[in-house]
């Protein structure tokens, strides 16, 4: 008779007094999270090093390995059993044991984010944050667009979406959240209905309006971060300013031609925009109706932007801070410029600020709407 290869997490659970549990995934992945009483073999897990285990460990009669989702882990076992070691795999792996445990979220839930969720950098308890988070989406545009798509699919809990604007057929190119179907609809609307449709755990809160002095500093509040995909100078300096004064990073991006930047703003972390870019440029400068804009670049640089969201939120990897990332399109050369702290001399972050209240200041950031 054929001894079964696999056990599920059920019969795992049952007998896990009885068995000797084998993680063969590496030692981040471990640290990040692991099933309970499991020991780490990594790649140690020969025939050898796991009947030295099982011997010394008390009262264990069957050998268990798994690694993420269970693939790997069989190829192990199924080598194990021809050298005469009676191992069994875990179906499904690690991602098995974390769809019934993560406690907040629903199987669903469990099942749309286990890829992510078996990343060490996210794990368990980077999704159950994820969920409890509140994104806000300054345009849903061209940057807007791809941020907000990545975000409500990777889980966010709330995102806030604020634009003013209606759906127009020059936007369709690179404004991946409308279609044609919603020419001449609001954006929030269209937007809306789009992000319910990819993930309809995410909430979405919609400001059909433009940014303002006048409530900007009312709307940012409630939220974790701020993703800036506004198409003016005076815009992105409002959010900038706002954000610096009310302390909530935020995520700047600027995209022309084939061309793209982009850097990310956390309190006492790093120059702001302004330290870098200091004001509103008095000479003129074309827009994207007047110097163009390739669609795919709005693609990848809102991407980086709902990365450095998420990477904010679960504190995964190193964030733009203090840096601007800035792509070629057209070379596909990238580079990365650093900067100081802060600028000391910065009107909103510097050693005496003379920006405060930005709808005392409000005359500096009046433009003419922008509907690219």
């Amino acid at each position: 008779m054929e001894v079964k290869l696999e056990i599920t997490i059920d019969e795992l659970e049952r007998e896990i007094e009885h068995i000797l549990l084998i993680d063969i995934r590496d030692g981040i992945s471990y640290q990040h999270g692991h099933i309970p009483k499991a020991e780490l073999l990594a790649d140690n897990a020969d025939a050898k090093k796991i009947t030295e285990l099982l011997y010394r460990s008390v009262g264990k009669t069957k050998v268990v390995l798994y690694c993420s989702i269970g693939e790997k882990s069989k190829e192990v076992v199924e080598g194990l059993r021809r050298e005469g070691v009676l191992a069994y795999n875990l179906k499904g792996g690690f991602r098995s044991w974390l769809l019934k445990h993560t406690g907040i979220l629903n199987e669903e839930e469990n099942e749309r984010y286990s890829r992510q969720m078996i990343l060490p950098q996210i794990g368990q308890t980077g999704q159950v944050t994820l969920k409890k988070s509140k994104v806000l989406i300054v345009g849903a545009g061209g940057l807007g667009s791809p941020a907000a798509l990545y975000l409500a699919a990777a889980g966010i809990g709330t995102i806030g979406l604020i634009d003013g604007d209606d759906v127009d057929l020059s936007n369709l190119q690179r404004q991946i959240l409308h279609d044609t179907a919603f020419l001449g609809e609001r954006k929030v609307i269209s937007a809306k209905k789009r992000l319910q449709s990819v993930n309809p755990n995410t909430e979405i809160i919609t400001y059909d309006d433009y940014i303002t002095p006048d409530n900007i500093t009312d709307i940012i509040g409630s939220y974790d971060f701020v993703i800036d995909g506004a198409d003016n100078f005076e815009t992105k300096f409002l959010i900038n300013d706002a954000c610096v004064i009310r302390k909530i990073p935020f995520c700047h991006a600027g995209i022309l031609k084939f061309e793209g930047q982009v850097m990310t703003y956390v309190p006492g972390e790093g120059a702001c925009y302004r330290c870098i870019f200091e004001d509103i440029p008095k000479e003129y400068v074309p827009n994207c109706a007047e110097a163009g804009i390739i669609g795919a670049m709005a693609g990848v640089i809102g991407s980086i932007q709902a990365l450095e969201a998420i990477k904010y939120i679960t504190g995964a990897g190193e964030l733009l801070t203090g840096r601007m990332y800035i792509l070629d399109g057209l070379s596909m050369q990238g580079r990365t410029v650093s900067f100081p702290k802060r600028s000391r001399q910065c009107k909103v972050c510097g050693d005496h600020p003379q920006i405060t209240d930005v709808r005392v200041n409000r005359k500096a950031y009046q433009t003419e709407v922008c509907r690219l």
